[in-house]
């Protein structure tokens, strides 16, 4: 066993990080509400003689070589720790003991995986060539807002030259690490359309100008604002996901909601789909005769991948036994708070698959969603491997 090659620690490492994960598992934690889960990791890191400092309330930053601060080179490792505000089906041993709160995007298997990355970095500090930031990281989901941001702005990277963050996802084949340069993850803005109109009795519609007619012929108009005002690579999308009118079988409402999500990978996309969005909006209102209010909400930035941090991510899973390497299906239309971290320094984001052959494994976000526990050796591997190939003394 030697800095060179800690598989057999890491293995050795293993059980006692599925009991970690599985612990945060059991008691999942919202966005900056994380309190059980940044003591566990606090507890952790001073045990291994990091002195863990709090950032964005509930998250942690820790540096492995503080003394090198200033001199040579830092790179940052991420993970994200917060759950997700839903209810867990499943009847696993470690299932969520709070309804409505569930950690089924795989956020404990990232967080396990750093802390064993700081285990072995612990042991072998005085042969890492710089210093290693562990950034443990609240609200990625946006509960609350995104944590990315807020440790953006009280400087976690400061000093630090490039960042890495992972991600497990079900939907690829267990075996596969999934990276690309450029954009990997999409820039996300929510919206929410208000439809005001004349309601009435339902035999009546001469009467009244009905919300719902617009609305409808709104909803089918902004598809429009993607098929037919950006070419067929614009890379964007947009997706009308509740509406609600009425209450009554005999009553033209007065009222009709609607609420949805536009992705893109570019803000020149972006800015072509929101601008043909206010165009239909106020032209239906016109001819329906009704008022039509857009609201938009900018969500996470397109995360963009730094073609080094991908060479290096490349060729440290080349090194990883079992490990294939491609881009297929990416980007990928989803949001990620990396983003902000990205804006900052070079940075690498890459998905490890956890698809197993033959069997049909629930996806993230899913109700019977869990961590596979077997990916924590092989992220471990990856942020290890990382900082060998980047802080090579």
């Amino acid at each position: 066993m030697s800095w060179e090659d800690p598989l057999g620690e890491i293995e050795a490492l293993a059980p006692t990080l599925t009991e970690i994960r599985r612990d945060i598992h059991k008691h999942p934690e919202l966005g900056f509400e994380e309190v059980r889960t940044q003591r566990l990791i606090k507890g952790w890191l001073t045990q291994l003689g990091f002195e863990p400092r709090e950032c964005a309330q509930t998250g942690l930053v820790a540096d492995l070589r503080p003394e090198l601060h200033g001199q040579g080179r830092t790179i940052a490792l991420r993970a994200d720790i917060d759950c997700l505000p839903m209810t867990e089906h499943t009847e696993l041993e470690w299932k969520s003991i709070h309804d409505g709160r569930a950690h089924k995007c795989g956020h404990d298997g990232h967080t396990a995986i750093l802390l064993g990355t700081a285990a072995i970095l612990a042991r072998y500090r005085d042969q890492v060539g710089g210093n290693v930031r562990l950034v443990f990281q609240p609200a990625e989901e946006g509960v609350n807002g995104g944590g990315a941001k807020v440790m953006v702005a009280e400087r976690a990277l400061e000093g630090v030259h490039e960042i890495y963050g992972l991600h497990n996802w079900p939907l690829y084949p267990r075996g596969e690490l999934r990276v690309i340069e450029g954009p990997i993850m999409a820039q996300v803005h929510t919206f929410e359309i208000t439809v005001r109109g004349k309601g009435g009795h339902a035999s009546q519609p001469q009467d009244c100008r009905d919300p719902i007619v617009a609305a409808a012929a709104l909803i089918g108009s902004l598809q429009t604002a993607v098929s037919r005002g950006l070419s067929a690579a614009g890379g964007a999308v947009l997706s009308v996901c509740t509406f609600e009118a009425g209450e009554a079988v005999n009553v033209i409402p007065e009222v009709a909601r609607m609420t949805g999500t536009v992705r893109s990978f570019t803000d020149t996309a972006t800015q072509r789909v929101l601008a043909r969005m206010r165009e239909l909006a106020k032209g239906i209102g016109a001819a329906y005769g009704v008022e039509v209010d857009l609201a938009l909400e900018t969500g996470y930035p397109v995360l963009v991948n730094n073609a080094a941090c991908v060479e290096a991510v490349s060729r440290v899973a080349a090194g990883v036994e079992g490990l294939s390497l491609n881009g297929r299906d990416l980007p990928m239309a989803g949001g990620e708070d990396f983003a902000y971290f990205a804006a900052e320094v070079p940075a690498a984001y890459f998905f490890l698959g956890a698809g197993r052959e033959g069997e049909s494994t629930p996806g993230c976000h899913h109700p019977h969603f869990d961590f596979d526990d077997e990916l924590i050796p092989t992220g471990m591997q990856m942020f290890l491997g990382l900082v060998r190939d980047r802080l090579s003394a």
